[in-house]
């Protein structure tokens, strides 16, 4: 974990990645932190961050307890707070609930967001993803 922590922050580093991300991060819960912060997801979108090789590294740790689907085939999600759908990632997120909801797609996963009643998702598309949008009722896709 660690020599994976240095390369990232190296590349990181040369991107021009704010000071948040330090280098000195240990575990795969300071490294998610980072990565599903508003500005973490940003920097990595706007940069195509990291590459989907290093992330594919991430499938091993059970990232997917912490929302972030990597290379999972087709799914069904059903009113997360918070998702990051990666790769070979074909999703289907249905969210109907008086929560806001944070989705991202990167590195090519496609997927199908379902809004209805009260929900309010922000919907965050990385290069190389296919979105459909269905809002239904009251619900809000920003």
């Amino acid at each position: 974990m660690k020599k994976i922590i240095r390369q990232l922050y190296a590349q990181a580093t040369l991107l021009g990645a704010c000071d948040m991300f330090t280098g000195q991060e240990k575990t795969i819960e300071e490294l998610v932190k980072l990565f599903t912060s508003p500005q973490g997801l940003e920097f990595c979108i706007e940069n195509h961050f990291p590459n989907i090789a290093t992330l594919r590294l991430f499938k091993e740790y059970g990232v997917e307890q912490y929302g972030i689907y990597i290379d999972a085939g087709v799914i069904t999600l059903e009113n997360p707070e918070r998702a990051v759908l990666i790769g070979k990632t074909s999703a289907t997120v249905n969210l109907d609930t008086l929560a806001r909801h944070e989705i991202t797609f990167m590195h090519g996963a496609k997927g199908q967001v379902n809004a209805s009643k009260w929900a309010v998702a922000r919907v965050k598309i990385g290069q190389g993803c296919n979105v459909i949008k269905n809002v239904f009722n009251n619900a809000i896709i920003l």
